[in-house]
């Protein structure tokens, strides 16, 4: 017996998520290039809609801000380091950040969007993508590892760093010695000895490719 096809209701569920995944990738692309005063309508006609369409999916830009936040931290997130093996959290440190800066150059209009739009860096700020960076800040601290006069402190200064090397990256910047010389800096903020700074910064930016 040949298995019944797709029925109406499918059909017409597959389309929503398609239309509704168009307007958020052609937003990303329109966010990137205009910044976060983008209008609705040009999201609209680049991505081949009617402005009742746009707002089948979406009642107002705050709506759809708020439904892109979760992508952008997520394309952050993918740079973190659970597949590794490495226990020592300063070397872990280093490996999420040259990821991150190798994702920067790999996906330019996620930087560009997560520098423009303010929710997207309070979603990074407050841990969003970087929930391994927080997990190793604790344990280098509590191993005396690391040299920190508070954990949020930290935080926020070394995401806010990072936010800031990825735009130079995004921005033409990328070579690796870049890369090493943020990521040693960064180690040595936290207390690492600049020639042990050196060796991990080099070592994990060359992983990261």
């Amino acid at each position: 017996m040949q298995s019944p096809g797709p029925t109406p209701t499918t059909r017409g569920h597959k389309k929503k998520e398609r239309t509704r995944r168009l307007l958020l990738d052609t937003a990303l692309e329109v966010i990137a290039e205009q910044g976060e005063a983008c209008a609705i309508s040009d999201i609209a006609q680049r991505a081949g809609v009617s402005h009742g369409t746009f707002y089948n999916y979406f009642p107002d830009r705050d709506a759809l801000f708020a439904s892109l936040v979760p992508d952008v931290v997520a394309a952050f997130g993918a740079a973190e380091a659970d597949a590794t093996g490495e226990t020592d959290p300063a070397r872990r440190f280093a490996i999420i950040s040259a990821r991150a800066l190798a994702h920067a150059a790999a996906a330019p209009h996620m930087v560009h969007v997560a520098l423009r739009v303010d929710a997207v860096q309070e979603a990074l700020l407050s841990g969003g993508a970087f929930t391994d960076l927080r997990r190793d800040l604790v344990a280098g601290a509590r191993q005396e590892r690391f040299a920190l006069a508070t954990e949020r402190a930290a935080q926020d200064v070394i995401v806010g760093a990072l936010l800031v090397a990825a735009r130079r990256v995004v921005a033409g910047d990328d070579s690796p010695a870049y890369r090493r010389q943020v990521l040693r800096h960064l180690l040595q903020s936290l207390g690492i000895d600049p020639a042990e700074a050196t060796a991990i910064a080099r070592d994990a930016v060359r992983a990261a490719g």
